[in-house]
């Protein structure tokens, strides 16, 4: 089921985005590119940042350091093909909370990413994440409807919900921040520069 999952909420991601891609008439050679940059450089930086948060010893996945890659990688794509620009960080963009909140069933189901003990018993962080950015995909797609969608809005909240959760995570139990807030912020930061750049397609 762990595998089945983390599976599905990378097909969701990579098919929605190229759904909304074609559906803006994006040409199939762009959209096929964005697909290998965002999937290359989304594990890319998820292994990176797996393996920098477990102090060199591990090779594993990180959920923040595969959305930065997928933020980059969107944005690599708006130099290549700026005409397409609006379309790929609002197609990628739209999908990144459902991707994020079904990895987190799959944590949930695993068992990994423990949440604090409250009263002796564990938070069930695993599943608010999955239930926050499922919903926060769900009010996304009616923004869309509603077209009041804006990309860079989306993907300034998830930050900063995935760096507020985290406080419910037991990686607190040494430290006021733990290794995923510090990448959240290494994101925001990013993110900034990237808005200053990009304001347009992102607002």
């Amino acid at each position: 089921m762990y595998i089945f999952l983390i599976l599905l909420a990378g097909f969701s991601g990579i098919g929605g985005a190229c759904f909304e891609l074609h559906m803006a008439k994006v040409s199939g050679q762009v959209i096929g590119l964005s697909v290998m940059l965002n999937l290359s450089m989304g594990v890319y930086f998820a292994v990176m940042c797996g393996y920098l948060s477990s102090g060199f010893r591990a090779i594993k996945c990180d959920s923040t350091g595969g959305a930065l890659g997928m933020i980059l990688a969107c944005f690599v794509m708006g130099r290549i093909v700026p005409a397409a620009k609006k379309d790929i960080y609002r197609a990628y963009f739209l999908f990144m909370p459902l991707v994020y909140g079904i990895g987190k069933l799959a944590c949930a189901y695993k068992g990994c990413c423990g949440g604090l003990s409250i009263h002796g018993e564990r938070f069930p962080i695993q599943m608010v994440e999955a239930i926050s950015f499922i919903v926060l995909f769900l009010i996304s797609v009616y923004l869309v409807e509603k077209d009041s969608f804006k990309p860079g809005v989306l993907v300034m909240v998830c930050t900063v919900l995935k760096f507020l959760l985290d406080f419910l995570r037991d990686t607190h139990k040494e430290g006021i921040f733990s290794f995923n807030q510090g990448a959240c912020l290494v994101t925001f930061a990013i993110l900034l520069c990237i808005f200053a750049i990009d304001r347009k397609a992102l607002f």
